[in-house]
């Protein structure tokens, strides 16, 4: 069986359509469709390649490593990465807006917000947290509560996140096994989009709210505004969730 055949049969056994591995990966629908029909020829060069494969593997529970193997084997390792041409941004369809060019001023206040985000998740946890922060704005750290759609499994006890105020939502992501994860705000700008490894943890913040994709929903377990949420789903299982200031438990 080749590498196509076995994540299309994959992707089957999981009960996901092409759109949805699309929509999950950020990898083009086209992409997909010819990495399923073993066209390797326009995902720009080996390096990108190899990374589609084992993100799509990984979506829908085929073995990566194993693919990965085999697709050395059949194919020179020669790079010729062009990111433009792989992967689709989710505001790629919106009509171009016209007006002021906020560029360098978005770029400067970026570079602060990243600076103030980590010296807070410092301050917070006595600098001994694997957890690093990551905020689209730069008003004051930690934050409210917000809704999920998966099951959800409060946890007591008091928290330096759940004594905050409640003016933003904060999710800490923490993985056991291996998982592709995006993290976006209600605008859409993207705060996150790669695989996390077991045993790492990954904390994002926003004034409004955060919205998850989690290839693996099995294999992290979700904290929002101090309250441990759990899994937001079953192992294998590809979740969309989203989280608001309002409460960690809500729809």
């Amino acid at each position: 069986m080749s590498i196509g055949q076995s994540l299309t049969a994959a992707r089957e056994r999981a009960g996901l359509t092409v759109e949805q591995v699309s929509d999950a990966t950020r990898i083009r629908r086209t992409l997909v469709y010819a990495i399923e029909m073993d066209d390797f020829s326009r995902l720009g060069g080996d390096f990108y390649t190899r990374g589609h494969i084992r993100t799509i593997a990984v979506t829908v529970g085929a073995d990566p490593d194993a693919l990965l193997a085999e697709y050395d084997a059949e194919h020179d390792r020669v790079s010729a990465p062009r990111a433009t041409e792989v992967f689709e941004s989710e505001t790629a369809a919106r009509p171009e807006r016209r007006g002021p060019n906020w560029s360098a001023a978005m770029a400067a206040a970026l570079v602060l917000v990243v600076i103030y985000g980590v010296i807070q998740v410092i301050s917070d946890d006595g600098g001994g947290s694997d957890a690093r922060a990551v905020r689209s704005d730069g008003a004051s750290t930690l934050p409210r509560s917000a809704p999920a759609s998966p099951s959800v499994v409060p946890s007591g006890g008091p928290s330096a996140v759940a004594q905050a105020p409640r003016d933003r939502v904060t999710v800490v992501l923490k993985a056991h096994d291996r998982s592709w994860v995006q993290v976006s705000t209600a605008s859409g700008q993207e705060l996150y989009q790669g695989l996390v490894q077991g045993g790492q943890a990954r904390t994002f913040t926003d004034r409004n709210r955060l919205k998850l994709v989690v290839g693996d929903a099995g294999a992290v377990t979700l904290t929002v505004n101090g309250t441990a949420v759990g899994a937001p789903g079953r192992p294998g299982q590809v979740v969309r969730v989203q989280f608001s200031a309002q409460d960690p438990v809500g729809g």
